[in-house]
C-alpha cells in the first residue's frame, strides 16, 4: 500500500488536515459572482454591544468586521415559533465537521435549516463555545454576549422559548492535540471579512460584538461588527 493509500491516523490527521483547515483552505471560497441584491439595511453594532434584524425568507444578512480579529456571536430564532432557535451543536453535528462550509446550512435545535452559508472570507468559526457571561468575568457589570441577547430580546419583545447559544462568528479555537483539547486564539479575521448567509424562514437574527477584551481573540480590543440586510 502506497503512503498516499494508507489510512489516516488520528495524528495525521491533526497534524495535516486540521492544521489546512485553521489555515482556512476548507470551507473558505472566494465570493461568488455577486447576485442582483438590493440592500435594505445597514446596522452598526458598537463595541460590548448587541443588536437584532428581522430577516423575511430569501433575505440576506452580512456580517462584516470592519476592523478585522472580532468575533460575533450569531443567534437567530425563528419569528413564529420561539421554542425554535440557532443551535451550534446540530450544526456540528448534521455537517459532520468543526467547521461551518459554504453551501451548508445552520440548523435549528429542531434539526431544520434556518439560514444557508452562501460567502466566507475567513473560513474558520467556532460552534463550542457558549457565549460569555457575568459568570465568566466574575463581574456584574462587564458587559457580555449572553447579556446582550438578553437585552436585545427583551428590546424586541421577544421571549425565546429556550437557552440558545451562539454560532461564533471569526472566532478561532481549534482542537490541537489528539486528546480533543481546545485551545482559544486570535481570531484569523481580516479588516472587511465577512460572512453572507440567506434565511431560510421568517427570522430574528441577533449578533454581538464579542466583549471579551482581555487574551488575545479580539486582540486584546473589542471593535464594532456590521450587519447589512439584503433583498
Amino acid at each position: 500500500m502506497s503512503n498516499k493509500d494508507a489510512p489516516l491516523s488520528r495524528r495525521g490527521f491533526l497534524g495535516g488536515t486540521a492544521a489546512a483547515v485553521i489555515g482556512g483552505s476548507v470551507g473558505l471560497g472566494a465570493p461568488r459572482q455577486e447576485q442582483a441584491r438590493r440592500l435594505v439595511s445597514t446596522v452598526t453594532i458598537p463595541p460590548q454591544s448587541g443588536r437584532g434584524v428581522l430577516l423575511e425568507r430569501d433575505q440576506w444578512i452580512k456580517v462584516i468586521t470592519p476592523r478585522g480579529v472580532q468575533v460575533s456571536d450569531l443567534f437567530a430564532f425563528v419569528r413564529d415559533a420561539p421554542d425554535e432557535y440557532l443551535c451550534p451543536r446540530t450544526t456540528m453535528t448534521r455537517q459532520r465537521r468543526l467547521y461551518p462550509q459554504i453551501g451548508q446550512p445552520f440548523y435549528s435545535i429542531k434539526r431544520r435549516p434556518l439560514l444557508m452559508l452562501e460567502e466566507d472570507t475567513v473560513g474558520v468559526h467556532d460552534l463550542f463555545y457558549p457565549a460569555c457571561d457575568n459568570y465568566m468575568y466574575r463581574d456584574e457589570n462587564h458587559p457580555s454576549c449572553r447579556g446582550n441577547l438578553n437585552a436585545v430580546l427583551e428590546e424586541m419583545n421577544f421571549t425565546p422559548g429556550g437557552y440558545a447559544e451562539p454560532h461564533n462568528l471569526f472566532q478561532n479555537s481549534p482542537a490541537i492535540d489528539m486528546d480533543g483539547n481546545l485551545e482559544v486564539r486570535r481570531s484569523l479575521a481580516k479588516p472587511g471579512d465577512y460572512v453572507l448567509l440567506k434565511a431560510l424562514d421568517d427570522l430574528l437574527v441577533i449578533a454581538t460584538s464579542c466583549s471579551v477584551d482581555r487574551g488575545s481573540i479580539n486582540g486584546g480590543e473589542c471593535k464594532e461588527i456590521v450587519l447589512e440586510v439584503y433583498s
